[in-house]
């Protein structure tokens, strides 16, 4: 059964900027989400805090590593032995990287674990949310943030994360270790890190403008590619090729045009930033020259474990500037997996609830009021009363409400107003599932799976019998065209039932009706996408299975439902007329006059 048709989503890949420029999408919560998101990490929180710990180690080791150098250097100077130094450093660079390795190797374990039970949640509950949630949202978006979104906070957490926290706590060591050595020259070198962090500002304000910019341009291109490949049999046919490839030149040059301002913008930083380091180090390594030579530096190796320390205090202020951009976008990800974890799932079932057991098919509509949103009503106070065993075909123009209608009986929605019974008892008061697997259900767009055609046919009912399936294939009419292909049943439908045509996917969706064997059968279009001859064998196959049960028949095409024993004519969201055939013929009506265009008469 089809519901409300969502067009998809021009979807664009997240792109990396160049260094120092980058597209940042800055969280609206920053705090609440991050709390929210040490809520996921429940049973990794030992290794998150090892890896900390390990953090604080290897900023540990590179702060020790310049003073000790420094002391090489001191001993050196004054020709004493250094071999035990030279041990020690190999020690200490050997612990160095033994700790990295294992930092990483938690971080890649404990980071994919949490990004699991992530998906697995959002996933979760993605299926259990109301059709009303996917009208309102579009699917391209849905998939960015099952996908994309997703991805950032794995990033962000395997190693995103580990940097900032390695980068800070070398900033504050390193910080520590050169005012114990020199708070004179630590001073001197604070106006070079002023200078760079200045720079950093100013250029990743302007560059991120351009980037955002870029982003838009690529998603634009992106979108016209993704229309003109999926459109081109009507660009073909209306000759629109020329047309098409200048409006892909067009949205190419701006994307180019903006996309080189971005990158030269963010490529003015790292020079700038190696001038103002070079300029700084040369100032420090002149100044602690001439407070050597006046003795206010005792030890030569000072001078070279300053200079070091320069080398390591300036350089992480960039790297976190773009991993909290990271961290930032990060964090902006997670909470658009929250808005939709957030979302209110279906209605559950009632404690009360019961159990659905042998329905007859009995069903009255009192009074069913309806729309997707509250100041558009789709139906108007809709009664109705279908006896069980009733074969019902709903017809009327296009958007007058039919699959709204048949939609209401599954509880896809629930009525805004009314009720809508089913053996005397209302559909809010039965368990859901149960209710649904009453339904056999003919979508009006096929829905086939990247499995074989048995697979597909038997889906939902995966015990069934080879006999009974090709019985079903036999009843629905596409046993003809199965025993052509090349492994029959076994065939395997690599592009999810795309390599057949439109009327063969539509007979394998009748065929797993035909095989639910469900005591209500509901066909939306069923007939829509199948030739004449076809369709009259599938008119035969509705009046088989539709025999000693409530069906409901939504068709345009109203010769395939002259048999019906009731049929509803509904026009702007009400029942205009309802009888059988030869009562709605004679009473010469909006049915009358419909059927009587289709068959050439009017």
């Amino acid at each position: 059964m089809s519901v409300r048709g969502i067009p998809p989503a021009n979807l664009s890949g997240i792109t990396r900027p160049a260094r120092g420029g980058m597209v940042v999408v800055k969280p609206k919560n920053m705090k609440g989400t991050l709390v929210r998101l040490w809520g996921l990490t429940k049973g990794n929180r030992r290794g998150l805090l090892i890896v900390l710990v390990l953090s604080a180690l290897g900023s540990g080791a590179s702060v020790l590593s310049p003073y000790i150098t420094g002391k090489a250097v001191t001993l050196v100077s004054h020709s004493e032995p250094i071999g035990w130094i030279l041990l020690y450093l190999s020690a200490l660079y050997l612990c160095d990287w033994l700790i990295k390795f294992t930092q990483a190797f938690l971080m890649a374990a404990i980071g994919q674990r949490i990004i699991y039970h992530i998906r697995m949640t959002l996933f979760s509950h993605v299926k259990k949310l109301p059709l009303v949630f996917f009208d309102k949202h579009q699917h391209g978006e849905l998939m960015s943030r099952l996908t994309n979104d997703v991805d950032n906070i794995s990033t962000t957490i395997s190693s995103s994360l580990t940097m900032l926290l390695t980068h800070g706590f070398t900033i504050v060591g390193v910080f520590i270790a050169m005012i114990s050595l020199s708070p004179i020259l630590t001073l001197v070198s604070l106006f070079g890190v002023g200078l760079i962090f200045l720079l950093t500002r100013t250029v990743t304000k302007r560059t991120r403008k351009l980037f955002a910019e870029r982003q838009k341009a690529l998603g634009i291109l992106n979108g016209h590619v993704e229309e003109s490949i999926s459109g081109l049999l009507v660009v073909k046919a209306f000759c629109r090729e020329e047309q098409m490839e200048r409006e892909f030149e067009e949205k190419n040059e701006e994307l180019c045009r903006v996309a080189i301002k971005a990158l030269i913008w963010s490529g003015f930083l790292m020079p700038l930033m190696n001038v103002i380091n070079n300029l700084c180090y040369l100032t420090i390594a002149v100044f602690s020259s001439v407070l050597y030579v006046q003795g206010v530096i005792g030890e030569i190796g000072l001078i070279t474990s300053f200079l070091l320390y320069i080398r390591q205090f300036t350089r992480p202020f960039v790297e976190i500037a773009n991993v909290y951009n990271n961290f930032q976008t990060a964090v902006a990800g997670a909470e658009r997996v929250f808005e939709i974890l957030d979302e209110q799932p279906e209605p559950e079932d009632k404690p009360d609830a019961q159990s659905v057991v042998n329905p007859r098919g009995d069903f009255e509509l009192r009074n069913v009021r309806f729309g997707y949103t509250p100041e558009k009503l789709v139906l108007k106070d809709i009664s109705l009363k279908i006896p069980a065993g009733t074969r019902v075909a709903v017809v009327g123009p296009t958007g007058s409400g039919k699959t709204t209608l048949v939609n209401l009986l599954t509880r896809f929605y629930d009525v805004m107003d009314g009720c809508v019974l089913l053996d005397g008892v209302d559909l809010r008061d039965y368990k859901m599932q149960e209710l649904r697997r009453a339904f056999g259900v003919v979508l009006q767009d096929t829905a086939l799976f990247a499995a074989s055609v048995r697979e597909n046919i038997a889906y939902g009912h995966e015990d069934a019998p080879l006999d009974r399936i090709v019985e079903a294939a036999r009843i629905a009419g596409a046993d003809g065209f199965i025993a052509r292909l090349p492994k029959g049943y076994d065939t395997v439908l690599e592009q999810g039932g795309m390599e057949l045509s439109q009327g063969e996917r539509q007979l394998l969706t009748i065929a797993r009706a035909v095989l639910a064997n469900a005591p209500i059968l509901i066909l939306d279009e069923a007939t829509s996408s199948v030739d004449t001859l076809t369709e009259q064998k599938i008119r035969r196959s509705i009046l088989h299975i539709s025999e000693n049960r409530t069906s409901f028949i939504i068709a345009h095409r109203l010769a395939t439902i002259r048999d019906s024993d009731l049929i509803v004519f509904i026009e702007n969201g009400e029942i205009v007329e309802q009888g059988s055939h030869d009562e709605l013929m004679a009473l010469d009506g909006r049915y009358a006059q419909m059927y009587k265009t289709q068959i050439g008469l009017a």
